[in-house]
């Protein structure tokens, strides 16, 4: 499948990779479908992301966000990011659902306050380190 996107990670203002960082905190079978759910969405239309499976805008309190929907571990994972720009999508925020609720329970404000620094400054994003080929 061919890559239409490419994918950015938040950097905390120490340099740390936020996203990696919450990856590798994961168990493996976790970090596996993280990584296949990024190779599926990289090969799709943006409008083919809106099916309710693999990706969701948010509303609300999390307006502005989208999350990344996965299941690992026996826990929704949902990494929350926006499209920053015609087909780049950056994650700012890795949070997980229970019971409807988000874990931890101001993931949404989080990921709006970090949105608001890369919006600022681009800088405080990096490359996905994922091979999505």
């Amino acid at each position: 499948m061919a890559v239409l996107w490419s994918f950015r990670c938040y950097l905390s203002p120490d340099g740390t990779d936020e996203i990696r960082k919450a990856h590798d905190s994961e168990e493996r079978q976790t970090r596996k479908k993280f990584h296949s759910r990024l190779k599926i969405l990289a090969a799709l239309p943006f409008e083919e992301w809106h099916n309710g499976v693999l990706y969701r805008e948010l509303h609300g309190e999390c307006f502005g966000l989208g999350e990344i929907k996965f299941k690992g571990d026996n826990v929704q994972q949902r990494p929350l990011g926006f499209r920053s720009s015609e087909y780049e999508f950056t994650i700012l925020f890795w949070a997980h659902e229970r019971g409807n609720k988000w874990v931890p329970l101001k993931a949404c404000q989080r990921a709006l306050e970090r949105k608001a620094e890369v919006i600022a400054n681009k800088d405080r994003t990096n490359a996905l380190w994922l091979a999505l080929e």
